[in-house]
């Protein structure tokens, strides 16, 4: 039998016991583009004999900043895969803040400890773990996207209910906006990488997101931070005020623009409307 329960109820926070890493490539799995249903698709670790008993429960956890569960069924009652996960089934509506889940293995006995887990996993579709910018939908009033700075990296929320007194914008049309639209991507988008690359120069000794990011500065102007000493800085305020930075992200987001073509799209989209 399967159950879902809180973090607190089901699982040990405090566990001083040795756990067995789950590898990744060990499993299959798949998270649905709303981010709404985890699937996991199969498991090679369980062919290891030693979990294949009436001792054990299979469990997906997945958490957020606000809220956490764990789904769970005995190993013994797992006869075929997929085994789905479906977070909104659990009044789970809105992701909050950096959203991840586990494959775990109980121990029954042992008051549930966990013996064997996965390291986190995105609560993303799996093509789109590698991408720097984890995009997802949230109501935002009459704003059309939010970037928020978290523990594992930029989310960029886009606006999934887009109302007017004419009517609703969807969110396909939305993200159509944030993806393709040259006015956007030309105005609002070299805000949000200034806020990223800032938030990455400052956190790259400690986070690999932010190693990540500025690699990717890295590829759009080479060298580009290589004057600049992170000790330089107490914290974003200081960069702000530090012109020389200003104009180095400056540099960074009219290389962007110039790399996506977004500036001969602008141009070419006001030249057709007005020849």
């Amino acid at each position: 039998m399967s159950q879902i329960s809180y973090k607190s109820k089901g699982v040990r926070t405090i566990n001083p016991f040795p756990k067995e890493t789950i590898p990744l490539n060990k499993l299959n799995w798949e998270v649905s583009m709303d981010r709404s249903t985890i699937r996991l698709i199969s498991l090679e670790f369980l062919e290891n004999k030693r979990y294949n008993s009436d001792n054990f429960l299979l469990g997906i956890y997945a958490s957020d900043s606000s809220n956490d569960y764990l789904y769970s069924k005995p190993i013994s009652e797992v006869k075929d895969f997929p085994i789905i996960f479906n977070i909104k089934k659990y009044d789970w509506e809105e992701l909050s803040g950096s959203a991840n889940f586990k494959v775990i293995i109980l121990d029954k006995d042992q008051r549930k400890r966990i013996v064997a887990e996965t390291t986190e996993i995105k609560l993303v579709p799996k093509a789109d773990i590698q991408n720097l910018l984890e995009v997802r939908a949230k109501n935002l009033g009459k704003r059309i996207a939010e970037l928020d700075i978290t523990s594992t990296g930029p989310i960029l929320s886009i606006n999934k209910n887009f109302l007017t007194s004419k009517g609703k914008l969807s969110y396909k049309t939305i993200e159509l906006i944030v993806q393709t639209d040259p006015v956007f991507l030309c105005s609002y988008f070299p805000n949000i990488l200034n806020e990223i690359f800032s938030n990455a120069f400052l956190e790259q000794r400690k986070e690999q997101w932010a190693k990540d990011w500025i690699g990717f500065a890295d590829e759009l102007v080479p060298s580009i931070f290589r004057d600049f000493k992170v000790k330089q800085y107490e914290n974003l305020l200081e960069i702000k005020k530090d012109s020389q930075f200003q104009n180095a992200l400056n540099d960074l987001s009219d290389a962007w623009i110039t790399v996506n073509k977004l500036d001969k799209n602008l141009f070419e989209k006001f030249k057709k409307s007005n020849p």
